[in-house]
C-alpha cells in the first residue's frame, strides 16, 4: 500500500471549517455527458475541475464503492466483488442481503468516515457500502440505507436538509450521497438509448435544483463539490454470449456467475479446466489462475475470497457457468460492467467545484478511484489512513496551498 501518500499532507489540525459533498452516480459513463444533454454538469466543469477516472478491478459495484471510501484495491480491503463466499469465515457475502452486509468481519481498511470521525469532525451518508457494519467499531455520525422507492429529488432534498441547517455546529463536515442510476436503467438498455438519455438529462435536473438550493447553506461558499460514479457501462449482444457448462461439465466445484467469472475446480480437475479454456478463449476472454493476474489488477492475494480461476471477458462479452444454456442471455440492446478497468467503456466522469479546487481546468491525466478517499482527506485537511492512492495523479487538480 502507498504509505508515503500519507506524508503529502499538512500536519496541522483541522479547523473545522472545511465541507464535503461526493456524490456517486452509479455506471455514469465518461462520455455520457457528451451524448446527452447536461447543463448542470457542464457548468460544474466551467467553474471546477473534471477528469476521466477509471475503476479499480473489477470493476463492479460494491468493490469499487468501498475501494472510494477507503482508498485500497478490492483485493486489500475485502470487498473482492458484488457476491463472495468466504473460507475462513464460513460466510457469504451478497449484496442483496442485509445480514450479510452489515457484517463487520467482511470488512478491512479505513472508510473515509472513521478517518473524519476519529480526527474531530462529522460525516453523514447517504447510503453507501459499509455504512451498515460497525467496521472498526464504529458508524457514521449519521446515516440512511437504500431504498429503491426513495426518489432522486426525496434524495436531494434530504441532503440539503443537513446542508441549510442554521446552526453550523450541526452541519456535516463529509456528505456521501449515492444514486443507483444511471447503471440500473443501463442493464437493460444500452448506454446509448433513449432510456438513458431520460435519466441522465433527469440526474443532471436534479442536480441543477439542488445547486440552486444548497446556496441557503450557511456554509456554501466553504463547500467542495464532487460528482463522480464508480464505472462505465458497455453494450451486450446475444451473439456475444458463452455458456461454459457444456464444456466444464462436473470439473467445477462452485462458480460465482459474475463478471469477471469465479471458478472453484473440483479435486484434481485445475489443469483440465485451464486446458479446456484455452481452446474458446481468443477473442472472447482471457483467463488466469488466482497467483497469476496481471499485477496492474492488484488482485488476487484475498486467498479466502477470491476463487481459484479468473475468468475475464473480453469487452461486450458475457461468459458463464450454468445447466441453463441461456442463463443471463443478454438482452438485445442491453449494457454491463465487469470488464478490464483500462476499457475505456469501464472509464466514469469526475465532477468537482469549490473553494480549494482550479477553476474550468480539465485534468491532463485519467487516475484511479482509489485516489478518491486521498482527495477527501486533502480536502478535508486530515490525516488518511494506509492507502493505494498516488498523490502525484491527483495535485493537479488543487489550488496551490499558498493560494488556498
Amino acid at each position: 500500500m502507498a504509505l508515503a501518500a500519507m506524508l503529502c499532507f499538512s500536519c496541522k489540525k483541522n479547523d473545522g471549517e472545511r465541507y464535503v459533498l461526493i456524490l456517486s452516480m452509479d455506471g455514469f459513463r465518461y462520455d455520457l455527458p457528451q451524448l446527452y444533454n447536461t447543463p448542470t454538469l457542464d457548468s460544474v466543469a466551467s467553474v471546477g475541475v473534471y477528469s476521466e477516472m477509471k475503476p479499480s478491478y473489477p470493476s463492479m459495484t460494491l468493490p469499487n464503492h468501498y475501494t472510494m471510501a477507503t482508498g485500497l484495491y478490492p483485493d486489500h480491503h475485502g470487498i473482492v466483488m458484488n457476491n463472495f463466499y468466504d473460507s475462513a469465515l464460513d460466510t457469504v457475502f451478497a449484496v442483496g442481503r442485509y445480514e450479510t452486509r452489515s457484517n463487520a468481519e467482511l470488512y478491512h481498511g479505513e472508510p473515509i468516515w472513521n478517518t473524519v470521525q476519529r480526527q474531530g469532525l462529522s460525516c453523514n451518508v447517504f447510503d453507501w457500502i459499509g455504512i451498515e457494519a460497525p467496521i472498526g467499531g464504529s458508524y457514521p455520525d449519521y446515516y440512511i440505507i437504500y431504498d429503491p422507492a426513495r426518489t432522486r429529488r426525496q434524495m436531494a432534498d434530504m441532503v440539503l436538509e443537513v446542508l441549510c441547517r442554521e446552526d453550523v455546529s450541526k452541519i456535516p463536515n463529509l456528505v456521501m450521497w449515492y444514486i443507483d442510476q444511471p447503471d440500473a436503467i443501463e442493464h437493460s438498455y444500452s448506454a446509448e438509448s433513449e432510456q438513458t438519455r431520460e435519466v441522465v438529462e433527469d440526474i443532471d435536473s436534479v442536480l441543477r435544483y439542488f445547486l440552486a438550493e444548497v446556496r441557503r447553506s450557511p456554509v456554501y461558499d466553504k463547500i467542495d463539490f464532487i460528482f463522480t460514479a464508480d464505472h462505465g457501462h458497455t453494450d451486450l449482444s446475444p451473439d456475444r454470449y458463452l455458456n461454459l457448462y457444456p464444456s466444464l461439465g462436473e470439473l467445477v466445484e462452485r462458480s460465482d456467475n459474475q463478471t469477471p467469472l469465479g471458478i472453484v475446480p473440483r479435486e484434481g480437475c485445475t489443469q483440465a479446466i485451464m486446458d479446456t479454456l484455452a481452446v474458446y478463449a481468443p477473442g472472447r476472454y482471457r483467463y488466469w489462475l488466482r497467483d497469476s493476474l496481471p499485477e496492474e489488477y492488484h488482485y488476487g492475494t484475498f486467498t479466502t475470497r477470491i476463487p481459484d480461476i479468473i475468468i475475464q471477458p473480453d469487452l461486450g462479452w458475457k461468459i458463464f457457468y450454468h445447466p441453463n444454456p441461456n442463463y443471463k442471455m443478454p438482452l438485445p440492446g442491453a449494457s454491463a460492467h465487469g470488464y478490464d478497468p483500462e476499457e475505456q467503456d469501464m472509464h466514469m466522469v469526475f465532477y468537482a467545484f469549490g473553494p480549494h479546487f482550479k477553476k474550468g481546468y480539465k485534468h491532463d491525466r485519467v487516475f484511479c478511484n482509489v485516489n478518491d478517499y486521498l482527495i477527501l482527506c486533502r480536502l478535508l485537511n486530515v490525516e488518511p489512513a494506509p492507502n493505494d492512492g498516488n498523490i502525484d495523479d491527483i495535485k493537479g487538480l488543487f489550488f496551490d496551498n499558498r493560494q488556498k
